[in-house]
């Protein structure tokens, strides 16, 4: 299973990071896009899972301690009173069971979060699904935009950070024109070699950048940066 860096590594913080996002998710559904049966499946994974770390699994282990202890004082204890078999507790009040790969189920359903069309910083927050090292500044691309001298023409050379995204979406315009998206870079530096628009006359080029994951676009756009590209 990946690591996910929002999620916490002990039992006692994941029961408080799950608890958050039970509650929360219902909440934010609409905005995501999120379907009832999406939420209350989620829901439902994580009640069994959360019972299961705070009572189911105790229990199983208590009973085997307990059948370990009566193993030995059978074998070579004393006494003149008979002492009954352990008994294992009876759930009365056990959340449905549910199918193995809650935990698996539950990162999918982050990840779809992430990219959606309604997802934002201030979600992400609450649902405790952005970690440490999703700081502010990674919220967009961090990305550089020079002029670089081709084989042949002039061009535009970017380079930027991915921050464990699949890459970027780049868009530009040329002139203060359209903003049109020109390319998806996974691996850096990508290189703009359009040719000019008007030939022989050099031309202003600005460039914003947003995350690219899983063949979506998604999140804010980065502060513009602008060159100019000559013949």
């Amino acid at each position: 299973m990946a690591n996910q860096p929002y999620f916490p590594s002990s039992d006692a913080e994941r029961l408080i990071w799950l608890s958050n996002f039970r509650t929360k998710l219902p909440l934010h559904a609409a905005a995501l896009g999120l379907a009832a049966t999406e939420v209350s499946d989620s829901v439902a994974d994580i009640d069994y899972y959360v019972w299961l770390v705070q009572t189911g699994n105790p229990a199983i282990q208590n009973f085997s301690l307990e059948g370990t202890t009566y193993k030995a004082l059978i074998a070579s204890g004393t006494g003149a009173v008979l002492v009954p078999f352990p008994t294992m507790v009876v759930f009365t009040q056990m959340p449905t069971v549910r199918l193995p790969g809650v935990l698996p189920r539950l990162f999918l359903l982050v990840q779809r979060i992430k990219l959606s069309s309604g997802y934002n910083e201030m979600i992400g927050r609450d649902l405790g699904i952005i970690g440490s090292h999703d700081s502010t500044t990674h919220v967009v691309p961090e990305f550089t935009a020079v002029t670089d001298r081709g084989p042949t023409i002039e061009r535009t050379k970017i380079t930027f950070t991915k921050y464990g995204h699949d890459g970027v979406a780049v868009e530009s315009r040329v002139n203060g024109g359209m903003w049109v998206e020109i390319g998806i870079a996974m691996v850096k530096p990508w290189y703009d070699e359009r040719e000019l628009e008007t030939p022989n006359t050099a031309e202003v080029r600005e460039y914003r950048l947003r995350w690219w994951d899983k063949g979506f676009a998604h999140d804010d756009y980065t502060p513009v940066q602008r060159v100019t590209v000559g013949p």
